[in-house]
């Protein structure tokens, strides 16, 4: 610290100083007094100044330091938010997809179980229809299978019986069975020895109900309505040898 500045007094009686001297003494020890003071401060800010601006940096540094750290935290608070918000949508994108590809399974499943149902319960009731159906079939069958037995033993006997019915117009002994594919062939007169002659020769089908003609009957009959009837007489010695005794003994 500086010393003192030195200062002299001189010493005036206050008698010989009027007002005017007596102010501007005060004056002047006033500008003394202040003129110490400021030179000690001088001096003293002189000694401080150091620490100040030290303290002035450290203050400025830890201010710099705190508003850096403010910004980064800012900044990776953003970064993080930001990561954060990508992250969350790109897990709600995983979520719908997933969850879509599960819809899409659970949709193929219960329609596979549903088409299965279907499948099934269509099959039964099928299944109940076709036994259903061969039930009445059978049942129909048998009674077709019956009724055609019994149109066929009726014709069958009616076919024989015919020749021998009241209302027959020729000789029964005139007539011949042969079954297939026409009922009787008629030699009308055959067995009439006064006339000694066939009359002519019957082609007769017996016909009982609504049965209708055989496409062979069909064509017999036109033959013969055709004309197409002729005599053949064929011997078999001409082409079987005779029999030699004891051959069929």
């Amino acid at each position: 610290m500086a010393a003192w500045p030195a200062v002299h007094f001189r010493l005036i009686p206050m008698e010989s100083m009027d007002s005017l001297q007596i102010v501007l003494l005060v004056m002047l020890l006033i500008a003394v007094g202040v003129g110490v003071y400021l030179n000690y401060r001088r001096e003293l800010l002189k000694a401080e100044l150091p620490a100040m601006v030290q303290s002035g940096i450290e203050q400025w540094r830890t201010r710099f330091e705190e508003e850096i750290a403010r910004r980064e935290r800012g900044r990776y608070d953003e970064w993080r938010q930001h990561e954060a918000a990508a992250l969350l949508a790109g897990a709600q994108r995983e979520a719908l997809v997933s969850a879509h590809r599960q819809f899409q399974l659970w949709c193929e499943h219960e329609l596979s179980k549903v088409r299965r149902e279907q499948q099934e319960m269509a099959t039964r009731e099928a299944d109940r229809q076709l036994a259903e159906w061969k039930a009445e079939q059978e049942k129909s069958i048998r009674q077709d299978a019956i009724q055609r037995s019994q149109a066929v033993t009726t014709g069958k006997v009616t076919e024989h019986l015919v020749p021998h019915l009241p209302d027959f117009q020729f000789n029964p002994r005139d007539a011949r069975f042969i079954g297939s594919p026409v009922d009787f062939v008629i030699f009308d007169g055959l067995n009439d020895d006064a006339a000694n002659r066939v009359n002519e020769v019957v082609f007769l089908e017996v016909k009982t109900g609504v049965s209708t003609l055989s496409r062979r009957e069909r064509l017999v009959r036109e033959a013969i309505r055709a004309g197409r009837v002729r005599w053949v007489e064929w011997r078999s010695n001409k082409v079987m040898p005779e029999s030699k005794p004891g051959v069929f003994e």
